[in-house]
């Protein structure tokens, strides 16, 4: 099995990001019976080749897709270790070290965002309950019996912009509050949250008896990476009292670099924040930070009682419980993935590699304002890029979207560059989001001789009409 690893870190800065997978093909090669006996070793190592065989790698520098980091190596290792442990932070008796780890990690991101003492979290297995953990705080401080009593027939608003994350409509469902709880403030030209829109929105719910609950800051959006004016919406929810979340599951990576940190100001100001460290912090998947300005609101939210779990704190000297701190009970020491990491290579490290991403996405921009074939489809930010493949005399809206998606399809399947797609303002066009440290010029540049080389094929055949 070392070998196996050895071999797959070699491959990565430069092997194809996705082989030419069907659902049957994978399926044939991989979905074994169980065994009544064991298998013997060859064939164990030969089934798991067949594995990695047939995987995408997000880890590839061709890797351009979604928000998935390419897994640093001191992680995987660190994973072998947590594994072998196999302990569980949601008790501190029943983890001592690995939940000070934990406690110690969150303490030094929160620092990272300028919270202040007394700031606290935990680590959730991704931006999905970050974010529903988020906004149960933010429905459980608006109403402190609602644990007990449920909503009811409470009229309670959430605000979050056009481009924020689904998950803040499926934290909404979650926690009864219903889809249409969640208010889509407007965006600018810049696809940011408007904050005239939101003090409209607020003020028609006050004054229908609808309740603000929480205010929803992006910072990176998942199609552009543009970050909402943080102080200015921190403004609106003070005055009524609402909370403050950021979503800054991607672009929270930013906060290790000293020379873009100023892109979140007002991110301290923030009542809670989801942070994905198997984004841009390159972690193994799955890791993601939560962070809470108050660590009494934790308890207050999650807390609970079972005699199985009664302790004498006066005799004993324990730390932080998670498990009574979120929603997991059962929890994996994936801090260890993180930590790591970090100790590793050091925080210079990543701000370096995070300022590099930045500059080769505006590089990538360039490329393409130089291609006549090529059009931006809106400025770059942070590490993302969206362009359109345009063929000249070519003006029908509706025939470019179907190209472009047939584009950004057979460049997938292609598999030596893995782009994805994002539309703005309803068009569709071709996304590149940079959240690998294998990624390099190379790679960039061979993404624009394929999309020219494929357009031009896939216009002239006709096929798209």
């Amino acid at each position: 099995m070392p070998e196996l690893y050895s071999s797959l870190l070699a491959d990565l800065p430069d092997a194809p990001t996705s082989p030419r997978l069907t659902t049957a093909g994978v399926r044939s090669a991989v979905a074994l019976d169980v065994p009544e006996q064991p298998l013997d070793e060859d064939a164990l190592i030969e089934h798991l080749q067949a594995i990695l065989d047939n995987a995408v790698r997000p880890g590839s520098g061709g890797f351009l897709a979604y928000i998935s980091g390419g897994g640093t190596v001191p992680g995987a290792i660190a994973d072998l270790l947590a594994s072998g442990l196999n302990s569980n932070p949601g008790g501190w008796a029943l983890s001592a070290a690995p939940s000070e780890v934990e406690a110690q990690l969150i303490r030094w991101l929160a620092s990272r965002f300028g919270l202040p003492a007394g700031a606290g979290g935990n680590l959730v297995s991704g931006g999905s309950l970050a974010n529903l953990s988020a906004l149960k705080l933010a429905r459980d401080q608006a109403n402190t019996d609602v644990r007990i009593s449920g909503v009811g027939g409470q009229r309670l608003a959430i605000y979050a912009s056009e481009e924020s994350h689904f998950t803040i409509d499926r934290a909404a469902d979650v926690l009864g509050l219903g889809e249409s709880a969640v208010r889509k403030v407007a965006v600018d030209e810049r696809l940011r949250m408007r904050v005239d829109d939101l003090e409209r929105l607020v003020a028609n719910d006050l004054a229908a008896g609808v309740k603000p609950v929480a205010i929803v800051g992006t910072a990176g959006t998942t199609g552009t990476g543009s970050i909402d004016p943080l102080v200015e919406i921190a403004a609106v929810a003070t005055r009524v009292g609402a909370w403050f979340h950021v979503d800054a599951a991607y672009g929270g990576a930013i906060a290790l670099s000293d020379e873009l940190r100023p892109l979140l100001n007002g991110i301290e100001l923030a009542d809670s924040i989801t942070f994905d460290t198997h984004k841009w912090l390159y972690a193994p998947v799955v890791s993601a930070a939560f962070l809470v300005r108050d660590e009494t609101a934790l308890l207050d939210s999650f807390s609970a009682h079972a005699a199985y779990v009664a302790q004498d704190r006066e005799v004993a000297d324990r730390g932080t419980d998670y498990g009574f701190e979120g929603l997991q009970l059962s929890r994996g020491f994936i801090a260890l993935r993180v930590w790591v990491g970090l100790l590793a290579h050091g925080r210079a490290a990543y701000a370096r590699r995070i300022e590099h991403d930045v500059a080769l996405t505006n590089w990538l921009a360039e490329l393409v304002e130089e291609a006549p074939e090529l059009e931006l489809a809106c400025p770059t930010s942070l590490s993302i890029c969206c362009f359109r493949y345009r063929p000249s005399g070519v003006d029908d809206d509706g025939y470019l979207d179907r190209l472009n998606h047939r584009v950004m399809t057979e460049l997938q399947i292609d598999g030596r560059v893995f782009p994805s797609n994002a539309a703005i303002r309803g068009r569709t066009t071709i996304r590149t989001c940079i959240v690998s440290y294998r990624t390099e010029a190379r790679h960039l540049q061979q993404l624009i001789d394929l999309t020219l080389e494929i357009g031009e094929r896939v216009h002239a055949s006709g096929v798209v009409t």
